[in-house]
This record gives C-alpha cells, structure tokens and sequence, in this order.
C-alpha cells in the first residue's frame, strides 16, 4: 500500500477505464421505454421487466464479491464487463418482447460483477488513510463520465433508443480491455480461513452493515423509481424520451460541482451517521 500522495498506479488506471464504461452507462433508465415505444407494451410489463432485471442484479453482487475472491480482481471485472456488452448487444438486437425479458435478466446477473472487485483493487492497494481520496476520486471520475453520457443518450436516443445499449456495450468492452491491459495479473488466492475464523469475520454478522444494507436498498429503491420512470413520464407527456438524458447530465454536473463541498471543514468533522441523515434530507427535499 502507499501512503499519501500520488495514488498506486493500479488505482489512476482503474477510475479512468470505469470513467469510459460509466460513458455509456445511461442505457438503462431507456429500458422501459424502449419497451412501451417499439414493442407497444404496457407501462406496467415495461415495470415488471425492470423489476426482473433489479431482481437479477442482487445475487449479482454478491456472485461478483465471491468471484473477486476466488479467481482474482481483474478476471472478474473484465468477466462482468464483457458479460454486459454481450446482454447490451442481445437488447439492442432482439425483436420480439420475450428476447427483450432474458437479455434484461441476463444483464442484471452480470450487471454488479465487476463493482466489488473494483471497490476491492483500492482498498488493496490504497493506504486505509487514502481511501476517502480514491474513492471520491472515482465516484467524481463517474460522475464527470455520467455528463456526458447523458448527452450521449440525449443524442442517439434521438436517432434510436437501441443505439443506447450498442453504445453501452462498446465503453463495456473498451473498459474490460483497459483493465486487462493495466491491472496487475491476478495471483492466487491465501487457503481460506478455518470455521471459527470465518465465522467470526462473517459480514452477516456485522450489525451496522445490515443496518447499512437495508438504509442504503430503501434509498436504491427510490432513487431508481427517478432513472427508471423519468423517460417513461416524458414519453407520456409527448416529449421525447431521449432529452431526459440531458437532465442526467445536469444531475451529474450537480454532483461534480459538489465535490469541493467534501473538503470544508464542517462536512470533514461530520460523523457517518449525520452525513447519512444529511444526505437523505437534501434527497427528500429534491423529490419534494
């Protein structure tokens, strides 16, 4: 691990390579209206479809966790993210509504594969006082990424909605290629711990994390009922499904301009559980 200063190269390769997968990543709030638009299906399937797909994305996570693990950081990630463009490409092909439903449930399967291990490459390498640093280096790298893909989505749903997950598979594949080209090789993993070891460092056993895990899914669900209906809610209201692409933008160009917020004082001294509490405040008052 280094301590401060430059941050591990691993780590200035890594936030750029998500930053180009995160440029495309604006495909799926245009699942539900890809569906009612050119299949002609109901609001309500187009709902059910989405939930499917949330549904799928579950064990996802975990899977990817366990994988990181097992057969190492980068042959996860770049397994997630090839799995991806390959279910984006299905969507963007298919012609019926049945070919819509399991390429969406396959991409919820692979969806978060590569999410844990990418969150592990930093903390391996990170020094523990450098984490806040790289880990808002990357969500800011993200987010700078999500204004421009919601002017990408703004474009070329204008042409085609499809052309979306065709452009989201192309940064998955672009991003798989970059992190099996400058992460370190995976090495082989430590024997596992014995029983009343694992037992005693088994995560379902932490009260705070499935105090966390519960907080943060109620917040998942709600913040996703905006990037899922908003596209749908325009189309309703005659307006092109595709310009809410450009409100994603203003969105991530609101939480870019926030980042130096994170370096006063005050917000620094705040404690988890009242930055929490802020940040679903500040939440509350914008969906009010």
């Amino acid at each position: 691990m280094q301590g401060s200063g430059r941050l591990p190269r691993a780590v200035r390769l890594l936030i750029p390579a998500r930053a180009v997968n995160r440029l495309g990543a604006f495909s799926m709030p245009f699942l539900t209206a890809l569906i009612t638009t050119d299949f002609g299906a109901d609001p309500a399937v187009a709902g059910g479809v989405s939930a499917a797909f949330g549904l799928a994305t579950i064990p996802s996570r975990l899977i990817g966790g366990r994988l990181a693990d097992r057969i190492g950081r980068r042959r996860t990630i770049v397994a997630g993210l090839t799995g991806c463009a390959a279910a984006q490409l299905g969507l963007a092909a298919v012609d019926s509504l049945a070919g819509v439903i399991c390429c969406a449930v396959l991409l919820g399967l692979v969806f978060e594969l590569y999410e844990p291990p990418s969150q592990a490459v930093i903390a391996d390498v990170v020094a523990p006082t450098e984490h806040v640093r790289a880990y808002g280096l990357l969500n800011a790298a993200l987010a700078a990424a999500g204004m421009g893909a919601g002017l990408l989505a703004a474009g070329l749903g204008h042409w085609d909605l499809r052309w979306l997950f065709a452009a989201d598979a192309l940064t998955c594949l672009l991003c798989a290629l970059a992190v099996h080209l400058v992460l370190p090789a995976d090495h082989r993993t430590p024997p596992p711990l014995d029983p009343e070891q694992s037992a005693a460092v088994a995560p379902w056993r932490d009260r705070s994390l499935l105090f966390l895990l519960a907080t943060g899914t109620l917040f998942a669900v709600i913040y996703l009922q905006i990037m899922i209906t908003l596209p749908i809610a325009m189309h309703h209201q005659g307006q092109q499904p595709a310009d809410a692409g450009l409100l994603f933008s203003a969105s991530a160009l609101t939480i870019c301009a926030g980042q130096p917020l994170m370096r006063c004082s005050r917000l620094n001294t705040l404690s988890a559980p009242a930055a929490f509490v802020a940040g679903y405040l500040l939440l509350a008052s914008g969906l009010g």
